[in-house]
């Protein structure tokens, strides 16, 4: 009796020690992460929408665990074509990459006896029209604390399509096609050239939307542009997050100052312009009222207008759009970049998509347009 007496001590102090071992949670919120992209915290869970969005954090512990909350759709989900893909980077390390399949899951990051110090980002890489996710509590041991990682000085939003999304790059088979598990914004000219330049981003981009007309074999499709959307936090086809669209909610453009704006879209115009001259005449003024759309909400930013990842045919017109949007206001902080198109050398992914390497180069050129502008 005494020695089972013993053990029964024994066991029930080891369950002490565990459960306080890793007894500090923390709430998603300003006064403990940076906010990254477009998100929202409603009743403690930080939800991210747009491609990357998500928080950014120091760290001082031996354990991490981060608890994440699925959309209205997650319960539905059998494959890995919708769901929301999320991953936590230490100290630019990736350490976790899953697809959000409960309505709420806990994943440990790290465990160990050393204490991590460092920087952590935990970000949603697959873009927000077919599926968002939420962060419901960091937790660390006892003794291990956070705080907001830094603010950088430079700030760059990017406004684009499935290019700027990610689509495809992690299946480098052209025959394939749309699946958020193989969609990592981390992997695009985007995050590159933001991770180049040391730059706090905003993603704003949905596959197959353009300005005039998104995606179409056919007729215009005029409900899939951005201009729509633009203002608001992020977007989703039907998925809901306490009842409600992330549509529903205005963007407050004081959260996010940018310094450079990119806007990366055409690719799907072209799908439905192709060379006629009365639709891209229109087109052309889609783009010039966008451009007055983005410049009253962002008084200060050089906008840079760029195409040809996948095609340039409407670059030239994006260059007369410039030009009559220039003359118009006397806007000089308005330029445009020609990319290179992909080519065969460098892979193709998923329904003609750009590779990361593809992607890389494009950084580069990118990069260094930027650097002439500061």
């Amino acid at each position: 009796m005494k020695k089972s007496k013993k053990l029964i001590i024994a066991a029930l102090l080891l369950v002490a020690t565990f459960s306080t071992a890793f007894a500090k949670d923390y709430i998603p919120n300003a006064e403990n992460v940076k906010f990254l992209g477009r998100t929202h915290l409603e009743k403690d869970t930080l939800w991210t929408f747009f491609s990357s969005s998500g928080a950014a954090f120091n760290i001082k512990a031996k354990h991490l665990d981060v608890t994440f909350a699925g959309d209205s759709g997650t319960p539905m989900r059998k494959d890995n074509g919708s769901a929301a893909r999320v991953a936590v980077f230490v100290n630019g390390e990736r350490k976790l990459d899953q697809l959000i399949m409960k309505q709420e899951e806990t994943f440990t990051v790290f465990d160990g006896t050393e204490t991590v110090e460092g920087e952590v980002r935990i970000i949603k890489i697959s873009e927000s029209a077919n599926s968002i996710a939420g962060i419901k509590c960091i937790s660390v041991d006892d003794d291990g604390k956070i705080s907001p990682a830094a603010e950088k000085s430079l700030k760059i939003e990017f406004i684009g399509d499935s290019i700027t999304c990610g689509y495809g790059v992690d299946d480098e088979d052209r025959n394939h096609h749309f699946a958020t598990a193989t969609e990592d914004n981390t992997k695009t000219y985007a995050y590159k050239t933001a991770q180049a330049l040391d730059a706090d981003y905003s993603m704003v981009s949905v596959s197959g939307w353009g300005i005039a007309s998104g995606y179409t074999s056919a007729q215009k499709n005029p409900d899939s542009v951005l201009p729509k959307i633009y203002g608001k936090t992020g977007y989703t086809y039907g998925n809901k997050f306490n009842g409600k669209q992330p549509q529903s909610l205005n963007w407050d453009f004081s959260r996010f100052v940018p310094d450079i704006i990119v806007i990366n879209l055409g690719t799907n115009d072209n799908s439905w312009t192709k060379g006629d001259a009365k639709k891209t005449e229109e087109f052309t003024k889609s783009y010039i009222a966008f451009l007055k759309q983005i410049r009253s909400l962002n008084p200060k930013a050089q906008i840079i207008c760029s195409l040809g990842i996948m095609g340039g045919d409407l670059f030239p017109t994006i260059e007369e759009a410039v030009k009559i949007y220039s003359a118009e206001t006397g806007d000089g902080k308005v330029s445009t970049l020609r990319f290179a198109n992909q080519s065969m050398a460098d892979g193709i992914a998923a329904d003609w998509h750009p590779t990361e390497k593809t992607h890389a180069k494009a950084a580069n050129l990118l990069v260094q347009k930027i650097k002439s502008l500061q």
